[in-house]
């Protein structure tokens, strides 16, 4: 029986040549947020809002500003890939707030998300960053348990303000560093 090697995951700093399988990671995540097909179109429109604003120049939106973005790569048989994102954009001097954190589905389970939160935290105290938060979605457990277990505290449960449909809850949680 042959078993197959556990890919080496590595966290580093966005690179512009990453940006086409940073979006498709993105729209991916984000598609998959919420199964029902009644609000497709909602997403499909938050979509289009993210890939012409903030993901259309990720260095002028995270990194310019005094925050950052970064990849988890998975190298197996010397082949690399883009499997995870996850940005930081920094509101305030010693405020940030974590966004953008999808895994690719075929790499979840491998502790990428854990690292690519440890790799920003770190980068975050490093320039001074004192205090993080995020928001994620209230239906879902899962990402609120990894959260959790990262240390974050939930603070708040919001409505997202779509323009016409206010369904989707999200939760804020918060960190001190």
């Amino acid at each position: 029986m042959t078993t197959t090697a556990q890919p080496t995951i590595h966290v580093r700093q966005y690179r512009p040549e990453d940006h086409a399988t940073v979006t498709k990671i993105y729209i991916e995540g984000l598609m998959a947020a919420d199964p029902d097909p009644k609000y497709r179109f909602l997403w499909h429109e938050l979509v289009r809002k993210d890939l012409t604003n903030d993901l259309a120049d990720i260095e002028g939106s995270h990194m310019a500003p005094g925050g950052n973005f970064w990849v988890a790569t998975a190298t197996q048989d010397g082949s690399s890939q883009v499997v995870g994102i996850i940005g930081l954009l920094r509101v305030s001097d010693d405020v940030g707030q974590i966004r953008r954190v999808f895994v690719d589905p075929n790499f979840q389970r491998m502790s990428i998300g854990r690292k690519m939160i440890l790799e920003l935290e770190n980068w975050a105290k490093q320039h001074g960053i004192k205090s993080l938060f995020l928001t994620t979605n209230a239906n879902n457990p899962k990402p609120q348990a990894f959260y959790a277990s990262l240390g974050y505290t939930k603070v708040d449960e919001n409505e997202y303000d779509w323009k016409e449909h206010q369904y989707f809850r999200v939760f804020k949680f918060i960190k001190q560093l």
